[in-house]
């Protein structure tokens, strides 16, 4: 399972409209136990809470770029689907003005710096762009 885009992902990301507004279904599934190189200070933790660490700067840059997080909760259970496939431990719903935006945050130092709590701390990732035309105004 995945937490990263393939290349073929990224480059049809990067070769879309830009300027279009767009909603990020994030699916998360973490680690039991976070997974950092030996000798990380501070490491012994879940996954849950690297990945915290992760989201605690990821919110700061969402809103620096004109984004916000729209909605965020634990899962609780699959109503329909695969129960063995579609476990994960929250879902979050973000907004962005454009991908260019998004593609900002991404290359932002301190994000960059942040994403090895979310390496440490996600098992797999599903991420589903969506339109976000809806909520521009909203």
């Amino acid at each position: 399972m995945a937490i990263a885009p393939t290349e073929d992902q990224l480059n049809r990301f990067m070769k879309a409209d830009q300027d279009a507004p767009l909603v990020m279904i994030n699916l998360l599934k973490f680690k039991e136990k976070a997974d950092y190189p030996a000798g990380t200070p501070d490491s012994d933790i879940s996954g849950a809470e690297a990945y915290g660490r992760y989201g605690a700067v990821a919110q700061k840059k969402i809103e620096e770029v004109g984004g916000r997080i729209v909605w965020s909760a634990p899962q609780h259970m699959v109503m329909i689907g695969d129960d063995a496939d579609d476990q994960y431990d929250a879902a979050a719903l973000v907004f962005y003005p454009s991908r260019a935006a998004f593609l900002r945050m991404v290359a932002m130092p301190d994000y960059q710096e942040a994403a090895k709590h979310r390496e440490a701390g996600l098992a797999f990732q599903k991420l589903l762009q969506c339109d976000g035309s809806a909520l521009v105004n909203s």
